[in-house]
């Protein structure tokens, strides 16, 4: 691989500090409150595994004009990354795509291929089950899309008692995404 894929690979993982074994120790044992915070602003994007990329980059591309700004097959991956990372020792990370969306939204969908991946999407409730949450400005209209085309919706459309609508929807692969609207009033910091 080329010196400018290993710089954006580490720069979308964001590799930082020394190789060590993952650990099972729950944040509360942690000395948290020793540390001054972090100073962060928003989240920059949403990483997603798929298990196959050219189908996820049209679904979101076709579905919600998720247009790609970044498309990277980085070859082999060394194995302290791998243990850095608590991937596979089999696992090969394929290629990844950041894809962007009108609002400013970005979805980083990886896919990797190995013999001890889980494909099994973990159900909703499982720890490290995870959904995205993206905002629209017609919740009926996306609805009524959805529908059309067949997508799984998992509920119909729930309005909170401060006005903000949402439900959910099954991307092929099974990955829950939320769609949601807020009402004028809320603006663009809601306590949702």
């Amino acid at each position: 691989m080329n010196p400018l894929h290993w710089a954006l690979l580490a720069a979308s993982v964001t590799l930082t500090g020394p190789t060590q074994a993952a650990t099972t120790t729950p944040q509360s044992k942690l000395a948290m409150h020793s540390a001054a915070p972090l100073q962060t602003s928003a989240i920059d994007h949403v990483g997603l595994n798929v298990p196959d990329i050219d189908a996820a980059t049209r679904f979101f591309a076709e579905l919600m004009g998720a247009r790609v700004i970044s498309d990277i097959s980085p070859g082999k991956i060394p194995d302290q990354w791998k243990s850095q990372f608590r991937w596979h020792g089999s696992s090969e990370l394929q290629r990844f795509v950041m894809l962007q969306m009108d609002g400013g939204a970005k979805l980083e969908l990886f896919q990797y291929q190995g013999a001890e991946i889980n494909q099994a999407q973990p159900h909703g409730d499982d720890a490290g089950a995870s959904h995205v949450a993206l905002r629209t400005t017609d919740i009926d209209g996306s609805l009524a899309t959805l529908k059309r085309l067949n997508v799984t919706i998992l509920n119909e459309p729930i309005t909170n008692p401060g006005g903000v609508r949402w439900f959910y929807f099954q991307a092929p692969w099974g990955t829950q995404i939320e769609l949601l609207s807020l009402p004028e009033s809320v603006g663009t910091n809601p306590a949702v």
